[in-house]
């Protein structure tokens, strides 16, 4: 269960969460450094992609802790170091009554709202959560969302037959290494990571069909301040998807920052783009959530 944590610039503690189904998920946790935040300033809850696991994003996680915010990360049931039969899933919203649990976990051991990040296929998650007000959060950041995907006829036909006669059955997954960022290192990498997963299910890819249509419609029902972070260029989910749900969200809550040449992995551009991401996501957390000293929101008893 979720109990001690990791100081920024250290290797994350490890804990477990068992699910209500049993399943036990792994958790990664960062705090920020204590002489700097005796108190830190918020809780942020980090959900990884597809295919991969949480402990990708320790410079993620560092850049938050230095800004005075824990940050908790777990890797999807069925991914990385999580029970559950590799990428299979026993329904279609499995992955967002599992960030639920999170949630709830967290809010009971620190008392407060978190922050929501999540990535790609975790950005439609953790987009779901918001937008149906499965739970209510501090704010919603988007990085890469897979809230549009390009699926020709004869994917979606196979994907028919195989979710009708054989929803488990495990299929090359079809993420091709090189699309993920400028920076040949990020593709080899992943591709020799032992915790990536290389296959996909018809069981998970409905995850996305069912979600992403639902992610959109809700979007007016947005309530949390969110920040979209989305590359232009992305060529694993269509950005057109962040443009329509940033266009459906209030205007008065959801903010856009586009870099054209930008591909699926924003958090892991080749420089200079890394930065200047890097750079709008702490700037915009100073902005609009005052974690640079401004009151915490704490959680409804």
């Amino acid at each position: 269960m979720p109990g001690t944590a990791a100081r920024a610039g250290t290797a994350p503690a490890e804990t477990r969460q068992r699910m209500r189904d049993g399943t036990e998920l792994l958790l990664r946790t960062w705090l920020p450094d204590p002489q700097r935040y005796p108190e830190p300033l918020g809780t942020v809850l980090l959900v990884h992609g597809l295919a991969e696991h949480s402990g990708r994003y320790p410079h993620v996680a560092a850049l938050l802790c230095g800004l005075g915010l824990r940050v908790r990360a777990h890797d999807l049931r069925g991914h990385g170091a999580s029970g559950g039969p590799r990428m299979v899933v026993p329904h279609a919203d499995i992955y967002v009554e599992d960030l639920a649990e999170i949630h709830d976990a967290a809010v009971r051991q620190w008392n407060e709202l978190p922050i929501v990040l999540g990535h790609s296929m975790g950005g439609l998650v953790a987009a779901r959560l918001a937008t149906a007000r499965v739970r209510p959060i501090r704010a919603l950041i988007l990085s890469s969302p897979a809230l549009a995907l390009r699926i020709s006829g004869g994917m979606m036909t196979m994907h028919r037959l195989l979710l009708a006669l054989a929803p488990r059955l495990r299929v090359p997954n079809p993420i091709d290494a090189r699309l993920l960022s400028h920076d040949p290192e990020v593709a080899r990498a992943y591709r020799t990571d032992p915790l990536v997963q290389s296959t996909i299910s018809a069981g998970v890819l409905e995850t996305f069909l069912r979600g992403m249509p639902q992610a959109q419609a809700d979007a007016p029902r947005l309530e949390a301040p969110t920040l979209l972070l989305v590359g232009g260029a992305d060529r694993i989910v269509d950005p057109a998807g962040s443009r329509a749900f940033h266009d459906g969200a209030p205007e008065d809550l959801c903010e856009m920052a586009w870099f054209d040449a930008g591909y699926h992995e924003i958090f892991n551009e080749a420089e200079p783009l890394r930065g200047e991401v890097l750079a709008a996501l702490s700037g915009w957390l100073r902005r609009h959530l005052g974690t640079a000293g401004g009151p915490q929101a704490q959680a409804k008893p």
